[in-house]
């Protein structure tokens, strides 16, 4: 299969990018609880007749103006799907299912063929881009999500795990009546998106890997300078700006940070850093998910920045070679969170690969 390449100077991001993790460790539940309303909601899909989803609107969280294209934030009760399977066992109450239940958060945006988003370490749903957003709401129905613990998310049923991640991903999609997505996973959602694509390939249509990495001949862990600021605290947007923007983004840069000016009022907490930080340590002491990478047969991309400090290029060079059919594409002089900075290009780039 050819392998796209970058044309000029263009700067992409990588997505995804959000949350791989192995061990036992359990993401901190989040500071605020933020209150419901209503009793259901209707999803539709363009390929899914419309169906009636037990989820509830999370009061205070509608965007207006220029982002009223974004909604609201919903919850819903999400099972996860055991290994192997399509879809979970009913939660009945007193059942070992509805035990491990979890309150997910969740937007769905736009028109078009379905996108699941996983975003990366130290973030929420609220760090995509406006800007990014839009442009793909113009092609895709778009899902974004809080991973347990964080954002508008009620916190995990049981340890954490980067397995444990990609069934409860299996699980919205069930719930949501999402039709064979297109997964875009961005850093520690990249490698959730992997384990989704081994453990449950029917749910999902095309894959799309953004600035990750997994243990794999070529590829190392997450480098210390950058795995420093992402565990040091709740995560500021300011102080992770160097991480995702280069010299050169700066425009870029500055509209990211005028977008999370507005009021978010369930943030990732200081725990929930902490957590995801040491499941994306453990996770490179695991083989189980590289083991499993000849095994995807969905059609896979791989974007990566040149100048990436969190994943370096020889990450994403080993991760495409490791999948059989990957194409790549490479953004010259991109950084962390060049997708951030070139939506429109990357949203050209997307809508190219998925038809």
């Amino acid at each position: 299969m050819a392998r796209l390449r970058a044309r000029g100077g263009l700067a992409l991001f990588l997505l995804a990018p959000a949350a791989a993790l192995a061990g036992g460790v359990g993401l901190a539940a989040c500071s605020a609880s933020p209150q419901l309303s209503g009793s259901s909601t209707t999803v539709s899909s363009p390929s899914v007749p419309t169906t009636t989803v037990a989820s509830v609107k999370v009061a205070g969280t509608e965007e207006t103006g220029s982002l009223s294209f974004m909604g609201s934030v919903s919850r819903l009760a999400v099972t996860a799907v055991p290994d192997g399977r399509e879809s979970a066992p009913p939660a009945l109450p007193g059942t070992p299912a509805y035990r491990k239940t979890v309150q997910i958060g969740y937007r769905q945006l736009g028109s078009g063929k379905p996108l699941v988003l996983i975003q990366g370490e130290a973030a929420t749903m609220d760090w995509w881009s406006p800007g990014l957003l839009s442009e793909l709401a113009g092609h895709y129905r778009v899902t974004l999500f809080d991973l347990p613990g964080t954002g508008y998310s009620g916190p995990a049923s049981s340890p954490v795990t980067v397995d444990s991640l990609a069934d409860l991903t299996a699980g919205l999609i069930s719930e949501l009546r999402i039709d064979s997505p297109v997964v875009l996973g961005w850093g520690l959602g990249g490698q959730v998106a992997l384990a989704l694509a081994e453990r449950h390939p029917g749910v999902m249509g095309d894959l799309v890997l953004a600035d990750t990495g997994v243990p794999t001949k070529g590829s190392r862990p997450l480098q210390k300078p950058a795995a420093a600021l992402l565990s040091s605290g709740p995560p500021s947007p300011l102080r992770l700006a160097p991480l995702l923007f280069t010299a050169s983004e700066r425009a870029a840069e500055q509209s990211w940070l005028s977008s999370l000016e507005r009021e978010i009022p369930d943030p990732m907490t200081a725990a929930a850093v902490a957590a995801q930080s040491q499941l994306e340590a453990n996770f490179w002491h695991h083989t189980d998910l590289v083991r499993g990478l000849r095994s995807i047969d969905q059609p896979t991309l791989v974007v990566d920045g040149t100048a990436d400090r969190v994943f370096p290029p020889t990450d994403a060079a080993a991760l495409a070679g490791s999948i059989k059919g990957a194409q790549r594409y490479s953004w010259n002089g991109a950084g962390y969170g060049a997708l951030l900075a070139e939506g429109p290009h990357f949203a050209q780039l997307l809508e190219g690969f998925t038809g």
